[in-house]
């Protein structure tokens, strides 16, 4: 087998028992790796209803056929579960050298199943595993855990992914540190891990992945993407190098759509104080750290000796952790919002997450429905950065009004109740990303039809696409005229580009490459991935071959969350985008509930899905060589069951 491995490591922590599988080359094609390979094997393996923070549940790390290739973008790797957070599918993804070292130890995936009596973590050496203690890392903090695993195992380059205390006290939206401020951020697998008492995985491997035509895919990077195709993104590379995807902020402020106020305004007045620029130009950025064969460096470390000290081993700052933690909860403070990412990062929890509990916190204290006696004396005003840094630890150590927040804000709303639902950003349990869609629909669309709930990097049209055509995959000027780039038209081209952007972007989560790199953020073609992966295995391979394996894979999550009874009803937004925004060029523009209807049965009919139910047809499954996916929907009353008629 050529591209992969061809190996899948199945880990139990009940019985300590460590098995090695094989990596059919039809599964391989067929779901390519990452996102694809882990839901075919955690749709067959979990059934549905399960506690995803029961022994139970299942963890999958899974690399896929472009990872090792060196070529930018090409060292990401997939983490999944049942999440924690939203009851349904859950995915993390993240970048860095952990997952080509997966690769190099031998392996394509890790199973891990059951749950350890004790702390324990998982060492993987040139395809040999071992399970080993851990109650000497128990409580420490992320960057601490790599340096201790690296002297127990007696080797600088081993490639650590690890939890931290957030993980351990299973707050709902835990992530997985891997190496240096690369991170599985979203959906809580780091308190997947947690509950199984996994502190951490490490990697260490010299296996060579072998090549189907070595010369030609030598040939091909060197011609196609060594300075050439790859660095001609609308992004590449000054922009990313500079300021990294923190120049977003000015640009929403700019046009009128950065979520600020907990998505009541749209407009930040303090956005230059904590803008990338401002950041840029203000010396705190010391050294730029990068992924293995990319030479943009779009990750920064910060550090500052100010009212705040910050860490650089931990400062890491994107643009949704910068938005989440600052315009989003009215903070025009740089170096509290800095201290609140090196904290999320040290103890290992989604930013996105912590920034919108908090801001719905603040409103809550806004509104009454919280009060100083259930903060512990902590002022929740809005601008407070003090009161932010405390929040941050408290939900990390799940102490006092922290416990609740730790719950995310879908549960955190249903207990404190008296309308504060309504101001619960989130789909599906999962706290949105800072993009007010309001201002452009199709993000609207995306947010409520994403596998994983409120998510913009399954899906992602406006102020991308638009702009950027792409014939080879059914974007031109044919199916995408110019009324469908007025980011506020709502009509079937809109529903129609979304369904080709999911299906790309499931490929994209399960090649895996960074989405930095590829159309339309960076310049890699769809049609050169097409040539590496057929160079790679030897398959004679298609890019319409390689989207219909992304719709496979991105129907095979929804009916993994059908099953877990999610309908048409849950393909919603909050009731706030309901409401229009108040100020900036889209001032009065709202998301009216009849509107994300219309597009949802144009996006449904695209999609080969029922609009009624919004559920994928037997018809569409079929189609997509999942039969046995409709058969499981047959058994459990989801999908209609046609009997032919006796005679009598």
């Amino acid at each position: 087998m050529f591209g992969y491995m061809g190996k899948i490591l199945r880990v139990n922590l009940t019985d300590g028992k460590v098995t090695k599988e094989q990596l059919d080359e039809n599964v391989a094609r067929k779901f390519i790796g990452g996102r694809g390979l882990g839901v075919k094997i955690l749709f067959e393996e979990l059934k549905p209803g399960i506690d995803p923070l029961g022994p139970e549940t299942k963890l999958v790390v899974a690399t896929g056929v472009l990872t090792g290739i060196p070529f930018p973008g090409n060292s990401c790797h997939s983490v999944m579960s049942k999440s924690p957070l939203t009851h349904i599918w859950g995915e993390a993804h993240a970048k860095g050298f952990f997952g080509p070292e997966l690769k190099f130890a031998g392996y394509d995936a890790i199973i891990v199943e059951g749950r350890a009596d004790t702390p324990v973590y998982l060492w993987i050496h040139d395809e040999e595993a071992e399970i080993k203690d851990a109650s000497h890392l128990w409580g420490k903090l992320t960057r601490e855990v790599q340096k201790i695993i690296k002297e127990d195992v007696k080797d600088d380059r081993a490639q650590v992914g690890c939890i931290g205390p957030a993980g351990e006290n299973l707050v709902r939206y835990a992530n997985v540190l891997f190496g240096f401020n690369h991170v599985a951020g979203r959906t809580g697998m780091g308190a997947v891990m947690g509950s199984k008492n996994l502190k951490a995985i490490a990697l260490r491997g010299t296996s060579k992945i072998r090549f189907a035509h070595e010369e030609k895919l030598v040939d091909l990077l060197l011609d196609k993407l060594a300075d050439k195709e790859a660095l001609k993104g609308p992004y590449w590379p000054d922009g990313l190098y500079k300021f990294g995807s923190l120049a977003d902020l000015s640009y929403w402020q700019a046009t009128g759509r950065l979520p600020t106020m907990n998505f009541r305004k749209c407009l930040f007045t303090g956005y230059e104080a904590v803008s990338g620029e401002t950041l840029a130009e203000s010396g705190y950025v010391i050294r730029h750290n990068t992924c293995p064969h990319c030479n943009v460096a779009c990750n920064r470390a910060v550090k500052l000796k100010d009212h705040y000290e910050v860490d650089p081993d931990y400062a890491s700052p994107e643009y949704e952790s910068l938005a989440a933690l600052s315009s989003l909860c009215v903070i025009d403070n740089l170096a509290a919002t800095l201290k609140a990412i090196e904290l999320c990062n040290k103890y290992a929890m989604d930013t996105i997450s912590t920034g919108v509990s908090i801001a719905f916190a603040m409103e809550c204290y806004e509104k009454g429905l919280i009060t100083q006696e259930d903060t512990e004396g902590i002022d929740l005003s809005w601008g407070n950065h003090e009161s932010l840094v405390q929040l941050v630890e408290k939900i990390a150590r799940r102490q006092g009004i922290g416990d609740l927040l730790a719950e995310g804000v879908k549960r955190a709303a249903e207990k404190i109740g008296r309308g504060s639902e309504e101001f619960a950003m989130h789909v599906k349990g999962l706290e949105l990303p800072l993009h007010e869609v309001r201002g452009m629909k199709g993000h609207g669309l995306a947010y409520a039809t994403s596998n994983r709930g409120g998510c913009h990097l399954q899906v992602e049209t406006d102020d991308l696409f638009e702009e950027q055509l792409c014939p080879e995959i059914g974007i031109d000027e044919k199916t995408l005229p110019r009324q469908c780039r007025d980011k506020l038209y709502a009509g079937p081209e809109k529903a129609r580009l979304n369904k080709i952007v999911g299906d790309l972007f499931a490929l994209f989560d399960s090649l895996v490459v960074c989405k930095w790199t590829v159309y339309p953020c960076g310049g890699t073609k769809i049609t050169t991935l097409a040539e590496i992966i057929a160079a790679a295995t030897g398959w004679d391979i298609t890019v319409n071959e390689l989207m219909k394996t992304g719709e496979r894979i991105f129907n095979l999550c929804r009916a993994f969350n059908v099953r877990e009874g999610i309908t048409r009803k849950d393909d919603t937004l909050p009731p706030r985008f309901t409401e229009p925004l108040p100020e900036g060029p889209y001032a009065g523009e709202a998301f009216p509930a009849e509107a994300l209807g219309k597009m949802l049965d144009y996006y449904y009919e695209f999609r080969g899905w029922s609009k009624e139910t919004g559920i994928p047809t037997k018809e569409k499954l079929e189609e997509l060589g999942l039969r046995y996916v409709a058969q499981e929907l047959e058994n459990l009353a989801i999908l209609p069951t046609k009997h032919k008629r006796t005679k009598s």
